[in-house]
């Protein structure tokens, strides 16, 4: 069987998987305040130079899914270069209409595809993390595609990814959260830690009143994640660029290294857009073989 992947541009992949000749991805667009339009990118320039400009923005910029159109071009894609399955994995369907167009169209290639599709809690690292052990899985050839989507499911179900938000305005104009969230976190000056919980969508979780605070809170919350995962597990550190929070949450877990390898990634420009700058993320990436069919 000859099996591609489709995921979307918050994956933020490495070259490695973004080269790969099975992986598909669908870019989501962000619209700028002068009119103009900018793609989604993980190139670490580009990235770093619209954070950069973001700062600056009295308008936030608004960002949109991939249309219908673009995916039914890979769609079509993969039946010309004969593909029998395809697995689509995106962002959030709580927090994007990526995933609802892409069960749209896919609806109309049952008879060309065997389409699995995930609606996924995951953004960058740990939804490329998805990706690859995907990748992994079907190369091995043991499994059919059902059971590694099981086996998916089953670790997209275990990573949970908790934020510091750099502004919790960006994220009611944008409408990712409640306008009580950022009235209570402006108001006592707090430092909100929110995660994306199982329906996809954003919750506070913890109301930390400084910012040592809330990277102590960080790391005992990885502390606990960390003890579930008896075969193993990677961390996952994902910033927004020039994050003085990040930077002292990089070396707090710097003592982790010689336990577990830890990735380091940027927050991609569409979910950076609704956090704000000097955002930090992390997520425990348990090994798939801590999971059984």
């Amino acid at each position: 069987m000859k099996t591609a992947i489709i995921t979307d541009s918050t994956a933020a992949l490495p070259e490695s998987l973004a080269k790969h000749p099975d992986v598909y991805q669908v870019y989501l667009q962000i619209n700028l305040p002068d009119g103009s339009t900018m793609t989604d990118t993980s190139d670490s320039d580009q990235v770093t130079a619209y954070y950069h400009s973001l700062a600056s923005m009295k308008t936030l910029p608004r960002t949109s899914q991939p249309s219908m159109g673009v995916v039914v071009q890979v769609m079509d894609d993969l039946v010309a270069k004969g593909y029998d399955e395809v697995l689509i994995m995106t962002f959030p369907s709580a927090l994007s209409g990526t995933f609802s167009n892409c069960q749209s169209v896919a609806q109309d290639y049952q008879d060309r595809l065997s389409v699995y599709l995930m609606d996924t809690r995951q953004t960058s690292i740990s939804l490329a993390y998805l990706v690859e052990v995907a990748l992994d899985l079907i190369e091995t050839g043991k499994l059919s595609l059902a059971e590694i989507v099981d086996l998916l499911k089953q670790l997209d179900e275990a990573m949970v990814v908790y934020v510091i938000v750099g502004n919790l305005d960006n994220l009611v104009k944008g409408g990712r959260a409640s306008k009580g969230m950022a009235l209570l976190g402006n108001l006592l000056k707090i430092f909100p830690i929110v995660r994306i919980e199982r329906n996809g969508a954003l919750e506070m979780v913890e109301k930390v009143r400084t910012q040592k605070k809330a990277l102590k809170r960080m790391e005992e919350l990885m502390e606990k994640e960390m003890t579930a995962y008896p075969e193993g597990l990677e961390l996952a550190l994902i910033t927004t660029p020039d994050s003085l929070l990040a930077e002292e949450f990089e070396q707090m877990i710097a003592k982790d290294e010689s336990r577990y390898p830890i990735r380091y990634g940027l927050i991609p420009p569409v979910i950076g857009t609704h956090l704000g700058c000097n955002s930090v993320a992390f997520c425990v990436l348990p090994k798939v073989e801590n999971f059984k069919l």
